[in-house]
């Protein structure tokens, strides 16, 4: 899908005008003019959104995910099957929001802001480009301090979230609580969920540590954590440029699960 348009070819409030939004006009005013500036038009629903929910199977109704999609505004979508043993939660494959932003550049000749076109985006684009700026500021805090050997960067991966015995929350607080006992303090984290082309729903977390050497004595059997995940994990440490080593994960916009629960966190302070 192209994601420009001619300004003719986008339906508007008036005739073949571009009508922009008062609260949008007053953001633009505030920007300093130079280069592209995007104003507010419309938004619409996807119509293809209902065609691309897929169902995800879940594993354990004990399951604190379970739970928590239970009661958000898509709980009339669960429906039992009768070769499962619990009802399933749906995948979005498609965004279910298009929106339609006006792109104006500034004409530093005259003054003006100039109309170019209608840009479209989604609501997928919008939640990775969060995402990605997010990854960005845990990037620039802790990638000077790991050249400078300050921090140790320990990447993990937490398979079959939809099978698991614990929520990824409770995940996260069991982690900190062990690293700690072994004598790290988190200085800071970041995590996303990652939906792959088969449907495998999985976590990724980063965590930045005090600087630790364990050369020749292999990772700390105490920092896997399949037992109480209940299925695969995964440990190992970040290696040279971090941003280069996670941005796969969070730069991925293909699925996203059809509730509302966060795709991405981080820590409140980088320490």
């Amino acid at each position: 899908m192209n994601d420009f348009k001619p300004l003719d070819k986008v339906k508007t409030n008036k005739m073949s005008e571009v009508t922009i939004l008062e609260h949008s006009a007053q953001k633009r005013v505030k920007k300093p003019l130079n280069g592209k500036h995007y104003s507010f038009l419309n938004r619409t629903k996807n119509p293809d959104f209902e065609a691309g929910l897929m169902p995800l199977e879940i594993g354990n109704p004990n399951n604190p995910l379970f739970e928590s999609c239970l009661y958000t505004i898509k709980s009339d979508r669960f429906e039992p099957k009768n070769d499962q043993k619990a009802p399933t939660i749906f995948v979005k494959t498609q965004p279910k929001w298009f929106t339609n932003l006006l792109e104006q550049e500034y004409d530093k000749e005259t003054g003006e802001l100039l109309a170019k076109g209608v840009y479209q985006t989604n609501d997928f684009k919008t939640s990775n480009g969060k995402k990605i700026k997010k990854l960005d500021q845990f990037c620039n805090y802790y990638q000077p301090l790991y050249k400078e050997r300050k921090v140790t960067l320990w990447f993990l991966t937490f398979t079959r979230a939809n099978h698991s015995r614990l929520s990824f929350k409770q995940m996260n607080n069991i982690v900190k609580k062990y690293y700690k006992r072994e004598g790290m303090d988190i200085r800071g984290f970041i995590w996303t969920y990652e939906i792959s082309s088969n449907y495998h729903y999985h976590y990724h977390l980063c965590l930045a540590t005090d600087r630790i050497n364990i050369k020749g004595k292999g990772l700390p059997t105490k920092l896997k954590f399949d037992f109480l995940w209940g299925q695969r994990t995964e440990l190992e440490f970040v290696k040279k440029d971090i941003r280069h080593y996670m941005a796969k994960y969070f730069a991925k916009c293909d699925f996203r699960l059809d509730n509302r629960m966060r795709s991405y966190g981080a820590s409140k302070k980088f320490n």
